[in-house]
Parts: structure tokens; sequence; C-alpha cells
């Protein structure tokens, strides 16, 4: 069982390696059809729809990183940790229950359910928030995989120094290694797999309306359904009450720019001392 687990895992995270080397670098291209209009005002049909195609891309980012990369990713770390820890850590329980050294059908599928999926719906949103406001090309991703290790990895996962593993896995710098290198490829791939949908995905109509059935995982999933049930309802809001402005006049100007990528610094730096803080504890035992 355990070589099973280990095999799988290895060639899915394979998988999305391979896809971030595929279509790593492609931007997301929002169709001809649902750019806002350079002039006079826009249906909430029009903004609806556009916020469908922006929910279906990420989406269909967020299982695709969390069954490629986030899953398998943290699995294999898991296992990698346990083989490298001394004798004394087999079999003692983790912070989640599961006993080191012995990977469980079980354990495996609550990594998917409380870790997996959460992590890629998360990043998944967030990329598609911030996404211009991020690297471009290839350096996108790997960027956004980072931004969110600083920004929640001391705090919430997956080098949180107040986690029991640490005192029990070895050695601390092989897991700072492991866990930074997989958010960094998390971000790249989620990256990777919504440029690569939104070149092919089309606006919702009768022909099209396959395409749509990956909402159902954010059905399926209730927090990440309750966030776009919230999120369409504040989209739809704001093009009630605003007036809507064209495409190029909020995507364009420097200072807009500017002032994102100003905001993201401004967020890495208060996040920094505490990761630091984090890593060096962990590191160091």
């Amino acid at each position: 069982m355990t070589l099973m687990i280990v095999v799988s895992c290895t060639l899915l995270l394979v998988t999305g390696v391979g896809l971030v080397i595929a279509f790593g670098g492609r931007p997301v291209r929002t169709p001809a059809a649902l750019v806002r209009p350079a002039s006079g005002p826009e249906t909430l049909a029009s903004v609806f729809l556009r916020y469908l195609w922006g929910a279906n891309v990420a989406t269909v980012a967020a299982v695709a990183s969390a069954f490629l990369v986030a899953w398998p990713g943290g699995r294999l770390a898991m296992r990698i940790l346990a083989l490298t820890s001394p004798l004394s850590a087999q079999g003692r329980l983790t912070e989640a229950q599961a006993v080191i050294g012995i990977p469980s059908v079980e354990g495996t599928l609550a990594l998917l359910i409380f870790a997996g999926l959460p992590a890629g719906f998360a990043a998944a949103f967030i990329y598609m928030l911030i996404r211009r406001w991020l690297p471009a090309g290839r350096l996108g991703g790997p960027a956004l995989g980072l931004l969110l290790l600083l920004a929640f990895g001391a705090s919430v996962d997956p080098l949180r120094p107040d986690n029991i593993d640490f005192e029990i896995v070895e050695p601390g710098w092989l897991a700072v290694v492991l866990f930074a290198a997989l958010a960094t490829l998390h971000g790249a791939l989620v990256a990777a797999v919504a440029g690569a949908v939104s070149d092919r995905l089309q606006p919702l109509a009768r022909k099209t309306w396959k395409s749509y059935l990956p909402l159902l995982a954010a059905v399926l999933f209730p927090p990440a359904g309750l966030v776009l049930g919230i999120g369409a309802l504040l989209v739809m809001a704001k093009a009630k009450i605003f007036s809507p402005r064209p495409e190029g006049s909020w995507r364009q100007p420097r200072a807009v720019l500017r002032a994102g990528r100003g905001i993201l610094l401004l967020v890495s730096l208060a996040a920094l001392p505490m990761f630091v803080g984090a890593v060096t504890s962990i590191a160091a035992r």
C-alpha cells in the first residue's frame, strides 16, 4: 500500500510539472465577447457571464493544482521527512493524527480534503484577483507561490512553527526546503492551468455549457462555493451601483499597476519578520 501511494503521488506530481513546462507563462486572456465595452453601458448579464468565465477558469486551476501538486506533493514531502527522521519518530502521531512512517489511504484522502483542496482554491482565487500585478511570463506563477508562502506559510501552513510535527520529524531545514519548493511549484501550476484554460474557454452559451461543469467542483466543496457565491453578489452589486469602465481604463495605467504591486510589496514586507522567524525556528530543530 505504501509503495502504491508513493508511486501514484509521484506520477501526479510529474504530471503537474509537465503542465508547468508546457503551459507556464501563458497569461489569462478574457474572450473578446466578454471584454468591457469601450463606451456605453454594460448589461448585468454580460457582467455575470464574465464572472462565471473567471470563476470557471479559477476552479479548473484550483482542482488541477490540488490534485497534481498540493495533495501529492504534500504526501511525498511527508514521506521523505518520515524516511529522514530517527527511529524514535516512527509510529508517532502528527498534528493531523496521522501515523509517521505508515501512509494510509484514509490519511491520504484526508490530506486532499483538508489541505490539498483548500490550498488549491485559495491559490487560484487569489491568482485571478492579483494576476495583473505579478511579474509577466513564467515568473508570475512561482511569484504567486512564494508570495502566498510568505503571507500565510508561518501563520496558517505549511511552515507554522507551533506545528508539533516539526518537533518530531527531522531535519528541520529539509522540511523548509521541501515545502518552499512545493509552494513555488503550486503557484506555477495555478498560473499555467489558468492561462491554458483561458485560451480555450468561451463564454457560457447553449453550445458551451458543458465546459462550465467544473464549477460543480466548487459547489461540491462548500467553502469554495460560498466564496464564489459571495463574489458573484459583490460583482453584481458593483456593476449595479458603479458606472462600468472600459476594459483598458483600469488595466493599463501605470499608476494602477504600481499601486497594485506596491500593495503586494507591503504585504510581503509585513509578513517577512514572522516568516523568517518561523523558518529559522524550524530549520534549527
